[in-house]
């Protein structure tokens, strides 16, 4: 393989797919912000969950059994995730037709894609790998020693692990592409492989519902006893699944150096199984995925367009958008539905036991702490739902690059604004209102609470649309080749999430100070929260179309 060829490849995709930065100090100071208020804690709280399980798994002479649970887990994720980014990368990127002109061989293009898509989507994971990592060492530097912890072996085998274990999943997710490509040349539809994706999840989640069994009461601390003892079917069929992995997990934690050649070994083999089978069946996979492109061209019908109102006309382009592109749809529409299920599996399986159960006898016993909980609790919600679907930070950013039109079809910037507001409210607040009734029905709250519970999400939800919309009208990110890219490489989405995090903290911390600190009664909380909430959504609502109109204007 031509290695100078594919490392070129890789920098045009990196120089062309990924958002910059803008030259503002507003999106500096917002960019700290998401790396404060999501990068590092998320990290943080990996590394201590790695070291509170190596510290129990220690006990049982498995020192390695957390890590490797947590890796697996990461795998898992990655490969279920990275599927439809790794699809659509190959074969369906906007930048396809100029490259399969050029004298390139297929399956360098494919590499170079490839290698691009798995350092993308793993940037996040690298840095959670670090945590897990750095939380086992700490844990076996405390608990055994000092010599075992720095280990020449444990430590290389830790670096590589942080930049290989994402790979394999990837690998796997490629394959799969290219061969399922090559069976879809008589199918003409990729319906399903989209729904690939969703088949690894159900297959994922039943097998680690049916490795709950077995283990008594469902708790974290049965959980790492199942690990330690080894017969997790969850773990087992993982370790399955992602061979190579319990190999490094065993030269880390025994110092073994075979075990680590042994791994490397076994990704060099899953590398080179890719070549072969991108070098066999690339080139047949991209001319599957040209009939396929020109065939979905053809999918709208004559009952798409019809005589409407501007708004209704304009809705209806967004939610045509939104539900018939993969990538939007299940970003960010249907990811809403998993707060409500989410929240009822919650409440329904471990509703009567442990810290849930405890916290449900607190608030129906009807102490003040448990009311500014729940308020908290739904508030953040509220924030990091609409800003996690993505739908108002990236309600530009996906006309790609048609933006323009924007200003030249015979609509007000104003009704398009709204319609792409609207939009973003459709699918998220009816998901919220559903989570906070099952959260008041488990926890026992009266119709008027859970009213004013209602309205707090509302008025969150409403700020959050705003600032996601700001952010994104002032610096759209239209540059993609693929509708993943336009989540995924959106600096807006991330700093939108940031703020809302912020937001959802500043909310705790509230709390904290007029209830633990000055010691106000809990109703004196609400009030506050509600008038902040109020003033700062009733601001945003004046203001922010006002400066959206305008960013639009300079589109």
């Amino acid at each position: 393989m031509n290695s100078l060829g594919v490392r070129s490849l890789i920098k045009i995709l990196q120089k062309n797919s990924e958002m910059k930065l803008p030259e503002r100090t507003l999106y500096r100071v917002l960019a700290t912000i998401a790396v404060l208020g999501i990068m590092i804690p998320c990290t943080l709280v990996v590394g201590f969950i790695s070291y509170v399980m190596t510290e129990a798994l220690i006990e049982v002479d498995n020192p390695g059994g957390g890590m490797l649970f947590e890796i697996q887990i990461l795998s898992a994720f990655s490969m279920i995730f990275g599927i439809l980014v790794i699809f659509s990368v190959l074969f369906f990127s906007s930048d396809r037709e100029h490259f399969v002109t050029l004298p390139i061989p297929a399956h360098h293009l494919m590499m170079a894609k490839f290698i691009y898509a798995y350092v993308a989507e793993s940037v996040m994971e690298f840095m959670i790998l670090i945590a897990v990592f750095v939380g086992y060492l700490l844990a076996v530097g405390k608990n055994i020693g000092l010599a075992a912890a720095f280990h020449p072996v444990s430590l290389i085998g830790s670096a590589l692990g942080v930049v290989l274990i994402p790979l394999i999943p990837m690998i796997y997710c490629a394959v799969f592409s290219l061969i399922l490509m090559a069976c879809l040349s008589g199918v003409k539809s990729t319906k399903v492989f989209y729904r690939t994706s969703t088949l690894f999840l159900l297959i994922f989640a039943a097998l680690f519902i049916v490795s709950l069994r077995g283990i008594g009461e469902v708790n974290m601390e049965n959980y790492v006893e199942s690990l330690g003892r080894g017969d997790n079917l969850f773990l087992r069929t993982l370790n399955v699944i992602f061979f190579p992995v319990p190999w490094l997990a065993e030269a880390i934690s025994r110092g073994s150096i075979l075990m680590l050649l042994l791994y490397l070994v076994g990704n060099a083999v899953l590398i080179l199984l890719l070549y072969f089978i991108g070098k066999a069946l690339y080139q047949k996979g991209l001319y599957t995925a040209a009939s396929l492109g020109s065939s979905k061209k053809a999918e709208i019908g004559r009952n798409d367009i019809r005589e409407q109102s501007q708004f209704k006309a304009s809705l209806f382009k967004e939610l045509r958008v939104i539900l018939r592109t993969k990538a939007f749809s299940g970003n960010c529409a249907y990811i809403n539905v998993l707060w409500p299920v989410g929240i009822w599996m919650l409440f329904h399986f471990t509703g009567d036991k442990g810290f849930l159960a405890e916290y449900i006898a607190m608030y129906q016993a009807g102490k003040e702490r448990a009311g500014m909980i729940m308020a908290i609790v739904v508030i953040s919600i509220a924030f990091i739902a609409t800003a996690l679907n993505s739908l108002a930070s990236t309600a530009f950013t996906r006309e790609g690059r048609h933006l323009e039109l924007l200003k030249f079809i015979p609509v007000p910037y104003e009704t398009q604004m709204y319609a792409k507001a609207m939009v973003s409210f459709m699918f998220t607040y009816p998901m919220l209102l559903i989570t906070d009734i099952i959260i008041c029905i488990y926890v026992k709250t009266d119709i008027l609470t859970g009213a004013m519970y209602a309205i707090l999400m509302l008025l969150a939800h409403i700020i959050s649309i705003a600032v996601g919309m700001m952010l994104d009208s002032a610096s759209p990110y239209t540059e993609w080749d693929d509708e993943y890219s336009a989540l995924r490489g959106n600096l807006n989405v991330f700093f939108n999430m940031a703020i809302m995090m912020i937001l959802a903290v500043a909310a705790l911390l509230l709390g904290l100070l007029l209830y633990d600190v000055i010691k106000l009664p809990i109703l004196i909380y609400y009030i506050v929260i509600f008038i902040i909430l109020a003033v700062s959504a009733e601001r945003l609502v004046v203001i922010a179309p006002k400066r959206i109109v305008a960013n639009m204007e300079k589109l």
